[in-house]
């Protein structure tokens, strides 16, 4: 865990989870490599191909791994941030906004369906794309009531203190 000695000097305002979002971060890389490996869909080579699955999945990608690392719950201020600063996200989070919201699409996986679920979703991309994986996951419900969900869960995020 970091301490305030940690803190650079001229550092006056942390956001509330920041410190204990960084202390996760070997535990969400260590994650990441571990969801990688444990992917079929990915080679085990860096190719140009996986580079593009990687990034079209990066929501999932680094979503799971910040969420099984445990930085989501703690992104609650940023996540206020980027709704009120940023426009709307899309659904799935696009690339850049896979890092802080790809977690909690997570969330709400876990939340209604289990973790299991969570973990078979990261495990596999599926064939059809990430509208297909998320349908699937949701256990077929359809995608616009997922967003709904998802939006919802996010509104709530960004409020709960």
């Amino acid at each position: 865990m970091l301490e305030t000695s940690d803190v650079p000097a001229g550092v006056v305002n942390i956001v509330t989870g920041s410190r204990e979002m960084l202390a996760r971060v070997p535990a969400a890389l260590y994650t990441r490599r571990v969801i990688q490996e444990n992917n079929p869909d990915l080679s085990r080579r860096l190719t140009p191909k996986r580079i593009v699955l990687e990034l079209r999945w990066a929501w999932l990608l680094e979503g799971a791994a910040r969420w099984f690392a445990g930085q989501t719950e703690h992104a609650r201020p940023a996540i206020a941030r980027r709704l009120h600063d940023g426009g709307r996200p899309s659904f799935p989070p696009g690339l850049r906004d896979a890092a802080l919201l790809g977690g909690t699409v997570i969330d709400l996986l876990v939340r209604e369906e289990g973790e299991q679920r969570a973990v078979q979703l990261a495990c596999r991309l599926h064939p059809d794309g990430a509208r297909a994986a998320l349908s699937k996951a949701f256990n077929g419900r359809a995608l616009v009531h997922t967003e709904g969900a998802w939006r919802a869960h996010l509104s709530h995020m960004a409020g709960a203190r």
